[in-house]
């Protein structure tokens, strides 16, 4: 009957949050009996979307979560823990949360009240306005897109391991005003702009490899996707002063995330597309040469697009292709086909153009070199 009590004021409490009470980054609540990960993860979920920065994890039957386990479920950057009790099978920790600053000025942004937000996080929100300011009227997809490459063209990868706490290029204040982030300043600074924007979007941790890593997800027409605008960020690819802005990452089914991206499935935050569909970046209907990529069943086809549209003086391709001919992995072949078709047309036309592939696709991204 206790137990039952308390669940269901907990239920109450976070569904009184979730309907427009003020955040409550000062409140302390504990956790009814937690007996395995799938309910811890539950517990943290609920606690992060009501700001609850301190929580009590009531542990029993022997077992106890680790740190990993609360970083991954809630996709926030720093946890601190101690343990206040410990009996048999029960052990109860008290964990404290940091949000990430994109976090806190998004909400204060939403609640049209910055008194808590610190000098710098007021000046990552006038930033953040300016940005906003520039994507008004613009549809949703619009909007994103605009977000994501305005961020990836000007910011720079940056990694350094912090002594302790939360370094500042895991957070949007080194992104927007460092102009320097890993991937949680990424993350952190796209959250921030989407969410001031009104769309709906969260976080993903897994791994590249062996390596930590966190990208976002967003909701599109009830479907989620995933967004990794520090994989699109393709610095180690500028050439004299271009910087190519990779699109792989841009509203990505698993079909395509799968490929690089690993995660548990009890940590996934929602419920990602399986297959490409009509929001990804190279199939949707919003597409135009000057904004949206273009898809193809055959990399020939892909090959002839591009000639032309270098030709009709476009300055800037993205093209998505079915690997239906493994010859056209080699770049170098397929810059001989294009200046083959631009020398026909008598067309001198520079151009970078940058190959990556991932798993059944091929993906081209071409930038005009501009005269110095």
């Amino acid at each position: 009957m206790v137990q039952t009590l308390r669940v269901g004021l907990l239920a109450t409490f976070f569904a009184l949050l979730s309907i427009g009470l003020p955040f409550a980054y000062a409140q302390t609540i504990e956790s009814p009996p937690i007996a395995d990960k799938a309910s811890l993860v539950h517990f943290v979920r609920n606690c992060v979307d009501a700001r609850i920065a301190e929580f009590i994890v009531h542990y029993s039957n022997g077992f106890v979560g680790a740190n990993d386990d609360i970083l991954y479920s809630c996709n926030l950057p720093h946890i601190y823990s101690k343990i206040i009790a410990q009996s048999g099978r029960t052990t109860k920790i008290l964990y404290k949360l940091t949000f990430y600053p994109g976090m806190r000025i998004a909400d204060a942004y939403r609640s049209n009240d910055t008194r808590n937000l610190n000098p710098e996080e007021c000046q990552v929100l006038r930033i953040a306005q300016a940005v906003i300011h520039q994507a008004k009227g613009m549809s949703p997809l619009r909007a994103e897109l605009f977000f994501h490459d305005t961020l990836c063209k000007n910011i720079t990868y940056y990694t350094k391991t912090a002594n302790k706490g939360m370094p500042r290029h895991a957070t949007a204040i080194g992104a927007l005003i460092d102009r320097r982030a890993n991937c949680q300043g990424y993350c952190d600074a796209f959250y921030m702009l989407c969410t001031m924007y009104g769309l709906n979007v969260s976080m993903q941790s897994g791994k590249t490899g062996t390596q930590r890593h966190v990208w976002n997800i967003i909701e599109l027409n009830g479907k989620w996707y995933a967004v990794d605008v520090t994989w699109d960020d393709s610095d180690a690819t500028q050439r004299k002063g271009i910087s190519f802005v990779s699109h792989k990452y841009f509203n990505a089914p698993k079909e395509i995330l799968r490929t690089t991206h690993n995660w548990d499935n009890i940590d996934e935050t929602e419920s990602i597309e399986p297959y490409l569909d009509k929001n990804y970046f190279y199939l949707t209907d919003e597409a135009d040469d000057l904004t949206f990529g273009h898809y193809f069943n055959s990399v020939q086809d892909a090959i002839r697009f591009v000639s032309k549209s270098l030709i009709r003086n476009k300055r800037s391709i993205r093209v998505m292709a079915y690997r239906n001919d493994k010859r056209f992995d080699d770049i170098k072949l397929v810059n001989v086909i294009i200046d083959s078709n631009l020398k026909r047309a008598r067309a001198g036309i520079s151009y970078y153009n940058i190959y990556q592939r991932h798993g059944n696709y091929a993906f081209y991204s071409v930038e005009v070199k501009m005269d110095r």
